[in-house]
């Protein structure tokens, strides 16, 4: 008998690890109204030394992601380029996008708030066919849903689309955003 085989071919590889969030403080952040919700007015809030520990863990967890499971070559240094604090607040969202001149991008929940305000990625690629399914996996889903939890953090190529579905909690849902590109020989 002849062996089966499945290939999850050209498949886009979504991380999902926990940091230790508890001693972020988010205290002296300034806000200004983004498109559907609010951004910090600082884009590089990560260089910021008041957040040093959180950016340490989370060039760890990029370097796993990076040279381990992707086996990226150690000749270029991934770095992060941009960084900044999103509020959503009830009823708010975040609209369909992806994150041009970028190689990965991440998200850190600094709080949980429930099932509301899910990152939601969403395939670019269309089926000459689209047919229903009987139960939704990783194998034929069209979108994927990640709920904040306080300390989750996502990394994800940066050319998958994804927005953050309505919010619906009482108190505001607070993450962190980062751009990364590459340094060195390519």
């Amino acid at each position: 008998m002849k062996e089966k085989m499945l290939w999850p071919l050209f498949s886009k590889q979504v991380f999902k690890t926990h940091l230790d969030v508890s001693d972020v403080d988010l205290s002296n952040i300034k806000w200004a109204k983004n498109y559907q919700n609010w951004i910090s007015t600082s884009q590089t809030v990560l260089e910021d030394p008041a957040y040093e520990k959180l950016t340490e863990q989370i060039y760890i967890n990029l370097s796993e992601y990076f040279y381990g499971i992707m086996q990226a070559s150690q000749n270029v240094n991934l770095v992060i380029t941009e960084s900044w604090f999103n509020k959503t607040e009830k009823g708010q969202s975040h609209h369909r996008h992806w994150h041009p001149n970028s190689i990965l991008s991440g998200v850190v929940y600094l709080d949980s708030v429930g099932e509301s305000g899910r990152i939601k990625f969403i395939t670019s690629q269309y089926d000459t066919i689209e047919y229903n399914i009987n139960e939704p996996n990783l194998y034929n889903s069209r979108s994927w849903s990640v709920a904040p939890e306080a300390g989750t953090m996502v990394v994800f190529p940066s050319n998958v689309e994804h927005l953050v579905e309505p919010y619906e909690g009482d108190t505001p849902r607070i993450s962190l955003a980062f751009n990364t590109f590459v340094r060195g020989n390519i």
